[in-house]
C-alpha cells in the first residue's frame, strides 16, 4: 500500500509520512486507554475504560490515533514522492474555428 501512496503522492501532490501502527487500534481514540479486548470485531471498536464507553467504527478508530501520532510527531520517516509532482496534466483541447 506504500507503493500506491507513493504514486499517489507524486501524482497529485501533498505528503507521505509513516507513524507507528501498533496498538492504534485498540486504543480509544476518546480518553487514550488502551487494552486489547477494546476491539470487538472486525468493525467495532468499544472503549473499555469504565469512565469513557466509547463506541466507533474499529477504522475510524485507529485512523484517528494514526493522526493524532501525527500531530503530535510521532513520524518514522516521510516518504519522498516517487516520479514527478503535482496535479495531474489535463487534455489540451483545441477551439473550434468559427465558419
Amino acid at each position: 500500500t506504500v507503493t500506491i501512496l507513493t504514486y499517489k503522492t507524486a501524482r497529485y501532490g501533498g505528503q507521505l509520512v509513516k507513524v507507528p501502527a501498533p496498538h492504534t487500534s485498540q486504543r480509544c481514540s476518546a480518553c487514550g486507554f488502551t487494552t486489547p479486548g477494546s476491539r470487538e470485531s472486525q468493525e467495532l471498536f468499544s472503549c473499555k475504560n469504565p469512565d469513557c464507553g466509547w463506541t466507533a467504527n474499529a477504522d475510524w478508530n485507529a485512523a484517528r490515533n494514526i493522526l493524532h501520532l501525527y500531530r503530535i510527531g510521532h513520524v518514522i520517516v516521510e516518504v519522498p514522492a516517487a516520479g514527478r509532482r503535482g496535479r495531474r496534466a489535463g487534455k489540451t483541447v483545441k477551439p473550434v474555428a468559427a465558419r
